[in-house]
């Protein structure tokens, strides 16, 4: 048997107290005529004698004194409106203070219409945890934002800060690119002006050789032979302050074969009648071909300089390849460098041998040779150093020297 429908008029005054909110009906002139039970309930904990009414709810709003008056008067001033007919509802949040803490309340007025009557409807709904949770995001908001101020503030102290050093660098490049280039400049043309008093001893020392060497006893001549080769070391000395000058600046680079270049130096050097020289498959590589003829010249004459009393063995051949470069490593069986001395050896005037010790295959050199090795190297974009010798065909020991360059 179905249940007959019934009239929304039988549940109005359960369902108005069944709501959580608390709700309040005023006549036309602002009078408290009917309350729900949680209008009733919070009038009690507040320690209100009764709930309210008979009591003109504009009366109260608008007699409120202190920090509540501004939001009662709010309240009131939608209350008017609705009542008026001016307005269909209004809102008003406001805070009050419980016993058991500060809440926050949402004041609803809407009105309606009974009889020829304007009526109004107030309900206070309790919105605590909604604002706790707003004003919580909102100082988080807040906190956030002040860091990100904060940061924003450190952020443009930092970019001002690389901006003054950046502009520092573009100076000090500036200024160490000109004085490059006037130490280039400089050495270029003191040793230009250096070459020719000492052409003028040369010649001198050879006329006194000439034409007073039946005249001198052994000493006069050993005197003079030193002279000579003092004047011929001075000018070896010389250009070779001119050829670690031109290395920079020479920036044309082309697609060069190693194994060409290699061959090309080999060539060009005396090698002892026992020496076995190998070469692996090397790459091609992009460079200077000028440098990289003088990179190996001075590697491979290294090796016949430096090299023991014993069949010299000597290889060049590739290691591995990395971000764009090949590493490449000329090993021998010399007489080796010590590893205090591996970092040594690539500065300007390091010798680590007399020239007495290498009588018979002329003097050690000036100390000079790797140093422009390394130039070299540098100014493309790789690196050299000595690495851990290792066996060169039968035999052990000597020099094993690694160095990078741009593959093509």
């Amino acid at each position: 048997m179905s249940r007959m429908l019934a009239s929304p008029e039988r549940f109005a005054v359960a369902a108005l107290d069944a709501l959580l909110a608390n709700i309040a009906i005023l006549d036309s002139g602002g009078t408290i005529i009917a309350v729900n039970r949680a209008w009733e309930r919070f009038a009690y904990t507040q320690g209100a004698a009764d709930n309210g009414l008979g009591v003109n709810y504009l009366a109260i709003c608008e007699a409120t004194q202190g920090e509540d008056r501004a939001y009662a008067t709010d309240i009131a001033t939608d209350i008017r409106a609705v009542l008026a007919g001016r307005a269909e509802e209004g809102e008003t949040e406001y805070p009050c203070d419980l016993a058991d803490g500060p809440h926050y309340y949402l004041a609803r007025v809407s009105g309606f219409v009974q009889d020829d009557e304007r009526f109004a409807v107030v309900a206070h709904e309790d919105i605590t945890r909604r604002k706790r949770a707003e004003l919580q995001v909102h100082g988080l908001n807040q906190t956030l934002e002040l860091r990100v101020r904060e940061r924003s503030g450190q952020l443009e102290a930092q970019n001002a800060e690389l901006a003054r050093v950046g502009h520092i660098l573009e100076d000090n490049n500036a200024a160490l690119i000109e004085s490059n280039l006037q130490l280039a400049q400089f050495a270029h043309v003191a040793s230009h002006d250096l070459q020719e008093p000492l052409r003028i001893m040369g010649t001198y020392s050879d006329m006194l050789r000439h034409r007073y060497n039946d005249v001198l006893d052994s000493r006069g001549q050993k005197y003079l032979n030193h002279m000579t080769e003092q004047v011929a070391r001075a000018r070896q000395m010389v250009r070779d302050v001119l050829d670690y000058s031109s290395v920079k600046g020479q920036d044309r680079s082309e697609v060069l074969e190693l194994k060409t270049f290699w061959n090309e130096a080999v060539h060009f050097l005396t090698w002892p009648p026992d020496a076995r020289l190998s070469c692996g498959q090397l790459p091609d590589v992009r460079a200077n071909p000028a440098q990289i003829r003088q990179l190996l010249a001075n590697l491979l004459g290294n090796s016949v300089k430096f090299r023991a009393d014993r069949p010299l063995e000597l290889s060049l051949s590739e290691v591995r390849r990395a971000e764009g470069m090949t590493e490449l490593v000329l090993r021998d069986n010399g007489i080796g460098i010590g590893a205090e001395y591996r970092e040594q050896v690539f500065a300007m005037f390091q010798r680590l041998h007399s020239r007495a010790a290498f009588g018979a295959r002329g003097s050690g050199g000036n100390g000079i040779g790797l140093a422009v090795c390394k130039r070299i190297v540098e100014e493309h974009g790789g690196s050299i150093w000595i690495g851990e010798p290792s066996s060169v065909g039968g035999s052990s020991g000597g020099t094993a020297i690694h160095f990078t360059l741009p593959l093509a």
